[in-house]
């Protein structure tokens, strides 16, 4: 049984959907800020690779939650050194999570407005798109920092529903991260749906919406 129900689907018009463990798989950013980056720091600044992976985590967690998590300048600008470089090298593991082109596809055949509500920076929306053509199956790409606000904060949602006009008793949006659930939820987004495997390579999720794995479980194919 699907998540949402064809009857469920007829009434909604607009689907908002993230980009970075939602639509694509997160193992490319786990292993990019797990792995690949504190390497670099720890190399550029000749220190040990745990002591480099804590300085990353303490940047990180001053962040989280703020447009200067998800920008590249601004990681510039902390370690020292573009970062853009090694997403390039690591662009091998950028893909689709399971059933997600599909699940695009079948939107674009309902004629569902599809929006890709995404946090990442510009260039990071490029390269992945470089790699996966994903800007061709969405109506529009609403990123944060053009809205100067991330989508965890009620200013992205104003921006976006000025840019917009969706109804949010109409619409969906589906996110990997609930803190970012809880901020659509809050700007009135009628369906709000979690995401249970945000990278295939990891642990499995506990989201406090109703979340999948696969996309198929959110539609029949063929209403």
């Amino acid at each position: 049984m699907a998540i949402l129900s064809p009857s469920e689907w007829d009434k909604i018009s607009w689907v908002l959907l993230d980009m970075d463990g939602t639509l694509l798989d997160l193992c490319f950013d786990d292993t990019l800020w797990r792995i690949a980056v504190p390497r670099a720091y720890a190399e550029h600044h000749q220190i040990s690779e745990a002591e480099a992976r804590h300085t990353i985590i303490t940047i990180a967690e001053a962040a989280y939650g703020k447009l200067e998590w998800y920008c590249l300048d601004y990681w510039r600008d902390q370690v020292g050194f573009d970062i853009r470089p090694i997403k390039a090298e690591l662009a091998h593991l950028i893909g689709f999570r399971n059933g997600a082109l599909a699940f695009l596809k079948w939107l674009k055949h309902h004629n569902k407005q599809v929006v890709l509500a995404t946090n990442a920076h510009p260039d990071s929306i490029a390269l992945k798109d470089l790699h996966t053509d994903l800007s061709q199956w969405v109506d529009i790409i609403m990123d944060a920092h053009a809205a100067k606000a991330a989508k965890e904060s009620p200013d992205y949602w104003h921006w976006l529903q000025g840019k917009t006009n969706y109804i949010g008793t109409q619409t969906l949006f589906i996110d990997d991260n609930d803190h970012i659930l809880d901020a659509a939820a809050e700007a009135g987004i009628g369906h709000c749906i979690g995401v249970k495997t945000p990278n295939s390579q990891g642990k499995a999720y506990q989201s406090r919406y109703p979340a999948f794995d696969h996309f198929q479980e959110l539609y029949l194919p063929s209403i």
